[in-house]
């Protein structure tokens, strides 16, 4: 319960039109009395922010938004700082700025004169996102490609505020990006009224003002054209924000935000004039134009209190990107973990060459760019055609990507060394934990008679066990031959080396020598029971009834509803914004499951590697195909879900479901930079009212489902159940009972809902959709398996090379970077963006203080401690054992190697 709720009676009041400047405002009164004195703002200021609400495409197309921007927003308020030498006005994002530039080149002189003057003022990150869809490194870039850009276009120019005010929602270490950008203040909505400090984990915190819906403070105010009834509403609306200022000892600096969707730049001089001729004579503060910034620099005192915000706001809104554009999403995902891949990779390949010429900062700034487009207008008017260009722009960035990590892969193969001649293959780890996971590698054999290989490890070599999948095209060629297997101990931001030996082909005394390849699918292998020394797993008409844990001796899953694994679909009505408050909750109108059909799962692969079953069904609106596989090295069941041929049937959702064997589990999940636990790190009870009828009255730590990135987990009793997630939302909430205790780990697949735009269009999303998840299990809770859960959406990265001749190189086996504490990660290698030095970022993910040493294979001539954008350099010591860096708990940390 915040501050004012606790020690005034708090009222909300929809004014007439004599006070409807503070239309459905949030109005705090000492103990219910009315309060009529403005004596605390005597000599002060009421701040008019000018300002205009613009997502990238709501009310109307792309295109027609940039234009509309430049007419009727931007350019009329050049105009008006030109007449009148006192006027302010504040644009959101930095993208803005990037769109008129490109088409006024002509105005810059005028928008660097202005924004020195510090009366233009420009959102200090790249656009206003949905924080928790993209992971961290991509959420970071908002400050790159916002404040770090905008520095550089504007030179003598800083960028404190970030504005990020349509969205419920806030990432739990949003605070930290900000503060460690030298980003100090936000701008939100949709929050109960107040000046607030919001906290990361890590202490980091910016200050914060919401008026509690944006265009909640001047909605009537805008509207009337009378100064006589604009005063009485200045003076109405200072009056019910005095007792909150006095009595937490604020500067007498009271902001209005002048803002609403496609609001045009509005001149109040007329107004100004006339109250200030008579405000020292009556001690009532005077009005004055300002920016943000300005606000709450004055606002941001010693001797002020603050509301504390600690922690995540889940997102209410998340039907309207995740279910709903799950296509989309799918390539953003992929698209920000190739991005970090491909970046990594390319600082490794410079600095093998000494030479950072070639290093692809435009390909890599371009991707980017794409990557984090996308901002939190999906759908609205001519939402097709916008959702259409988010999804594509996701795609563009995953291409270019995609296409820069095998540049810079093929050329760090040409600095390894190599023992023989022959096909070799080189295995890329992407993340910084050594692991031993599986790879699945497809080998050219056009024009060959060689069409079997056995793969042998090229330090020790012992040959490991393989085996022959699914054929998939390679390098252009659909003649290839696939093979899966297990690579042990790949170390860490590095390399592990195979050859590719090819089984002899001929025959010895008449006798043909056949490949020891693994045996054929028997009828054993369809058995309905199977068990490695990890699992023992029964399927089930539908799904898997139950996985025992052989290590743990437990039962993992309770299966009396739903089977693992299983998918089944609900009524989901809704559109995910809007209106809502809280996440629209589906029903169990129409309900499906597959098991109610009885299907027989078929076994199709059965090797010394992993054994697979498959099943396929027809439901009412699509064919499900699922597959289950287990490893004989690998504590792990992968599930993988085809959707096809969907009909696009309107307000359905379909789940997948993992019923665990627990009740009241402690819940948690993989956010940007961070993990949430459910119940624990969100912010203290509700986001409170906003204006008219919205309320945000649920708890965040009840809302549901929520946002997650690589994995979610729930944990009892010394049982943790780790599912490693394709998709950006899921739930733990049983969605056919409410009101049951069991815990059951849900991905949401997608969800057939509409826009909440009035001349929307639906999100149906008809055709044929992927996913996959692997499910672990372990003692302890998340942390155990938090590293694990990662690998699925960074897979190893198999190449392979043909070998002319014998070489010598970088070994067999190779780290080019890495850390010895398990709970710090390497979020990205990167080049410096000024300069030819490495920068390396990292995160404490579990709370703990960490004194890591950090391993780089290249050069080190001296290392700095800067902040996100690579600002503010401080020294650091190097040891002839490496980097030592000090991680506080939960902290982002950002070095410069020189």
């Amino acid at each position: 319960m915040s501050f004012f709720k606790r020690n005034f009676l708090f009222l909300v009041l929809v004014f007439s039109c004599h006070s409807g400047f503070l239309y459905a405002q949030t109005n705090y009164r000492p103990h219910g009395s009315k309060n009529t004195s403005t004596a605390y703002f005597k000599n002060g200021t009421v701040n008019f922010i000018n300002s205009s609400h613009q997502d990238i495409a709501w009310m109307d197309s792309i295109g027609a938004c940039e234009v509309w921007r430049d007419e009727n927003m931007i350019t009329p308020a050049l105009a008006l700082m030109k007449s009148n030498p006192d006027y302010c006005f504040s644009v959101e994002d930095a993208l803005s700025l990037r769109e008129y530039l490109a088409r006024h080149p002509d105005r810059y002189d005028d928008i660097l004169k202005y924004t020195k003057e510090g009366r233009l003022e420009w959102g200090a990150t790249y656009n206003m996102p949905y924080e928790s869809m993209y992971d961290g490194e991509a959420l970071i870039r908002q400050t790159y490609l916002g404040k770090k850009w905008l520095k550089k276009i504007l030179p003598g120019c800083d960028f404190l505020t970030d504005w990020n005010e349509d969205v419920p929602g806030k990432a739990l270490q949003m605070s930290q990006i900000l503060s460690k950008a030298g980003i100090k203040y936000l701008y939100i909505s949709r929050h109960e009224a107040g000046i607030y400090r919001w906290y990361s984990p890590d202490g980091s915190n910016v200050l914060m003002f919401t008026p509690g819906h944006y265009d909640a403070s001047s909605y009537n105010f805008r509207a009337t054209k009378s100064d006589t009834a604009r005063e009485r509403m200045v003076l109405d609306y200072i009056k019910a924000w005095s007792v909150y200022y006095g009595a937490n000892k604020f500067r007498p600096a009271l902001p209005i935000l002048i803002d609403a969707d496609w609001n045009k730049p509005n001149d109040y001089r007329a107004l100004f004039q006339g109250w200030n001729q008579k405000a020292g004579t009556q001690g009532l503060p005077s009005l004055k134009y300002a920016i943000a910034a300005d606000v709450f620099k004055k606002l941001d005192a010693p001797r002020a209190t603050y509301e504390t915000l600690r922690g995540e706001r889940p997102n209410v809104w998340l039907y309207i990107h995740g279910p709903t554009h799950e296509r989309a999403l799918t390539a953003s995902r992929k698209a920000n973990r190739t991005l970090v891949a491909a970046e990594i990779f390319s600082a490794v390949d410079a600095t093998l060459q000494k030479d950072f010429s070639h290093y692809p900062q435009s390909e890599l700034t371009t991707a980017w760019e794409k990557a984090i487009y996308a901002d939190h207008g999906w759908g609205g008017k001519h939402g097709d055609m916008t959702d259409l260009t988010f999804r594509t722009k996701f795609e563009e960035a995953c291409s270019i990507s995609d296409k820069v990590l095998q540049h810079s892969l093929k050329d760090i193969i040409q600095q390894i060394g190599f023992d023989k001649k022959g096909r070799s293959l080189v295995v890329f780890n992407p993340l910084s934990k050594e692991r031993t996971d599986k790879v699945e590698v497809s080998i050219k054999v056009y024009g060959q008679d060689t069409l079997s290989y056995k793969i042998v490890d090229a330090a020790s070599g012992k040959e490991v066990p393989s085996q022959r999948i699914e054929s998939r095209p390679a390098g252009g060629s659909d003649e290839t031959i696939t093979l899966c297997f297990v690579a042990e101990k790949v170390p860490s931001l590095g390399y592990k080396t195979y050859t590719l030996q090819p089984y002899v082909a001929g025959f010895n005394r008449g006798v043909p020598v056949a490949p020891t390849q693994p045996s054929p699918i028997t009828a054993q292998a369809a058995a309905p029971v199977y068990e490695n020394k990890f699992y023992k797993i029964e399927l089930g008409p539908g799904g898997v009834k139950s996985i025992f844990d052989k290590e743990l001796h437990t039962e993992l899953l309770k299966t009396d509803k739903l089977l693992g694994g299983e998918i089944f679909q609900l009524q989901s009505v809704g559109n995910g914004a809007g209106e809502f408050t809280d996440v629209q909750p589906v029903t169990m109108q129409g309900f499906e499951k597959v098991s109610q059909y009885a299907p027989t799962w078929n076994c199709t692969e059965f090797g010394p590697v992993r054994k697979t079953w498959e099943l396929v069904q027809q439901t009412q609106f699509a064919t499900i195909r699922e597959t289950v596989t287990l490893y004989e090295s690998l504590k792990q069941v992968d599930f993988k879900a085809d959707m096809l041929g969907f009909s696009g049937e309107r307000y359905r959702e379909y789940r997948m479901a993992f019923p665990l064997n627990q009740t009241d589990s402690r819940v948690a999940y993989e956010v940007p930079m961070g993990v949430v636990e459910v119940g624990k790190d969100e912010i203290n009870g509700a986001a409170g009212f906003s204006y008219g009828v919205q309320d945000y009255s649920t708890a965040c730590s009840k809302v549901h489902p929520r946002e997650v990135q690589d994995w979610f987990n729930a944990s009892k009793d010394n049982v943790s159940v780790t599912v490693s997630s394709s998709v950006a939302v899921f739930d733990w909430v049983d969605a056919t009972d409410a009101n049951s205790r069991q815990t059951v780990l849900q991905p949401i697949l997608l969800a057939s809902r509409k826009s909440c735009h009035g001349e929307g269009n639906y999100y149906l999303q008809p055709g044929n959709h992927h996913f996959e998840f692997s499910l672990t299990s372990s003692p302890g809770d998340w942390k155990t398996t938090a590293n694990t859960g990662k690998q699925q959406n960074q897979p190893l990265r198999a190449l392979v090379v043909d070998i002319p001749q014998a070489r010598s190189g970088l070994p067999s086996s190779y780290s080019f970077a890495s850390t010895n504490a398990d709970n710090v990660l390497i979020t990205t290698i990167k080049k410096s963006e000024d300069e030819n030095n490495i920068v390396m970022r990292l995160v404490d993910m579990q709370g703990k203080k960490t004194d890591a040493k950090i391993d780089w294979f290249g050069a080190i001539n001296g290392v700095t401690r800067t902040n996100i954008i690579e600002e503010e350099d401080q020294p650091m010591k190097k040891t002839a054992a490496g980097i030592m860096l000090t991680v506080p708990p939960y902290s982002i940390e950002t070095i410069r190697i020189r």
